[in-house]
């Protein structure tokens, strides 16, 4: 089990070099994504307004809000261990909901250059390196270890939260999830 642990923290680690990770989010700071503006507010978000052209920097930082607050949301849900099928909906309801404000991000990114492309990635790497002492993840990382030993598909989804910035970079998606990218119609 500490070898799986292992290995998802190696592979997280390694997509942040690859810009797949999310920036980190203190409580109450504002980022803005491409289709809404997102306010983490001690795991809660809410969403108004539509604001586009966005830079590199401002994507980048969107989606590390949007990750950052998932994950605490998941956090939150999954903090008493609660048996996995009780709260498998909840779970794949929050994830696909966040999957959703990525997909808007990526789509926005997807029209940048590629200097811009480049820079939202940065920004998005440098989470995992700054988040893995954070009492949330060091949770996430818990909870996961709990439930890894079950229900393998439980566990998979699971897993699947930390890679969730890869639907903002959709050449990413489709090198790493090229069935995720045709089902949400990204070519």
């Amino acid at each position: 089990m500490c070898g799986l642990v292992s290995i998802l923290l190696a592979f997280a680690v390694g997509a942040a070099v690859s810009g797949c990770g999310g920036q980190a989010s203190d409580t109450g700071t504002n980022a803005t994504t491409a289709s809404s503006t997102v306010t983490t507010t001690g795991g809660s978000s809410s969403t108004t307004g539509n604001v586009a052209n966005m830079n590199g920097d401002q994507l980048g930082e969107a989606a590390g809000a949007i990750w950052s607050d998932t994950m605490q949301r998941l956090v939150a849900l999954m903090g008493s261990k609660p048996e996995a099928a009780s709260v498998k909906t909840q779970v794949e309801q929050l994830r696909e909901e966040n999957i959703q404000k990525l997909v808007a991000i990526g789509r926005q990114a997807a029209a940048l250059g590629d200097s811009d492309r480049a820079q939202m990635r940065a920004k998005l790497s440098s989470v995992l390196q700054s988040t893995a002492g954070e009492g949330w993840y060091v949770s996430y990382m818990d909870i996961f270890k709990n439930y890894s030993a079950g229900d393998t598909e439980f566990s998979n989804l699971l897993a699947s939260f930390n890679t969730l910035t890869q639907y903002a970079d959709f050449e990413l998606l489709k090198q790493q999830a090229p069935e995720e990218a045709s089902r949400l119609g990204i070519q």
